[in-house]
């Protein structure tokens, strides 16, 4: 079987888009290494390793160092390519907003991918979110890919600002409660639905490409209430006294870095992330 190419990505439309394109040309520098090769050769999982190059998020500092030594790559210099590519995504300023939700700006400087923005170059992070979400009371329309379709047909949406607040970022946390105490990296990767109820991967709602381990960050604009789901595996003895266990019907919409948008439970976000984050309320769609 003849492997399918990747995706062609345009290392002229943003800083996570460029990086990636450098990440693939290291990769045809080192001979086009299989990533189950590199896998095999670095310890890091090979979906990991494809999505590092895949220009949808900046990778994890792990992933990269895997990457870059699977390919006989310098570490040091590619730790200074990725801090440059990780300060570029990051907004220098965001909006002042009362409560406890984070913004974008207020990450740490070790925070893991974002999601969000295109900033072209550097001097234009101050308005690296305006592409996609309205900051300090302007309102942008914005055409989406899904808009308020629930499966992959229909037309589309522009996007709708919320009554109040501001754009928080989230750390995704894919993890399942097990047992009396556990918590472990689920199987399958989480993802955005085109609407809040789970299984959208079944039903035909799921937004295609959107896939996130935890790590990622992303940036909501606003909460719904949807269906109430739950991190626990409800087969394993003890899960009833399990802390990590979590159940919700609080969903996040999420707008993405090419303005798409989908909604994301809070179980699969860190606690710190979850009860709303001082959200508005989405508007309806």
């Amino acid at each position: 079987m003849v492997p399918r190419p990747e995706r062609q990505i345009d290392p002229e439309a943003g800083p996570i888009q460029s990086f990636a394109a450098e990440l693939r040309q290291l990769r045809e520098t080192a001979g086009s290494p299989k990533y189950l090769q590199m896998s095999r050769a670095s310890g890091r999982s090979r979906t990991a390793l494809a999505e590092a190059a895949g220009g949808d998020h900046l990778p994890t500092w792990e992933t990269v160092e895997a990457f870059v030594r699977a390919c006989g790559g310098d570490v040091r210099q590619w730790r200074v390519r990725w801090e440059t590519a990780q300060e570029a995504i990051r907004p220098a300023e965001s909006p002042s907003r009362s409560g406890a939700a984070a913004t974008v700006a207020d990450l740490p400087d070790d925070a893991p991918p974002l999601v969000a923005g295109r900033p072209a170059i550097r001097r234009r992070l101050r308005w690296a979110l305006l592409a996609v979400v309205p900051l300090g009371g302007l309102l942008l329309s914005v055409p989406l890919a899904l808009g308020s379709r629930s499966s992959e047909g229909g037309g589309n949406q522009a996007l709708v600002a919320p009554s109040a607040g501001a754009p928080a970022a989230l750390v995704v946390q894919n993890k399942v409660a097990i047992g009396p105490s556990g918590l472990a990296e689920d199987t399958t990767p989480a993802y955005l639905s085109g609407r809040p109820a789970p299984f959208c991967a079944k039903r035909g709602c799921k937004v295609p490409g959107t896939e996130v381990w935890s790590g990622a960050v992303l940036v909501a604009r606003c909460q719904v209430v949807g269906d109430k789901i739950t991190n626990r595996d409800l087969t394993s003895e003890g899960i009833e006294t399990n802390p990590n266990g979590v159940s919700s019907n609080i969903w996040y919409e999420v707008v993405l870095h090419d303005g798409r948008t989908g909604y994301l439970s809070e179980v699969y976000v860190e606690a710190r992330y979850r009860g709303g984050m001082g959200l508005p309320t989405c508007a309806p769609r």
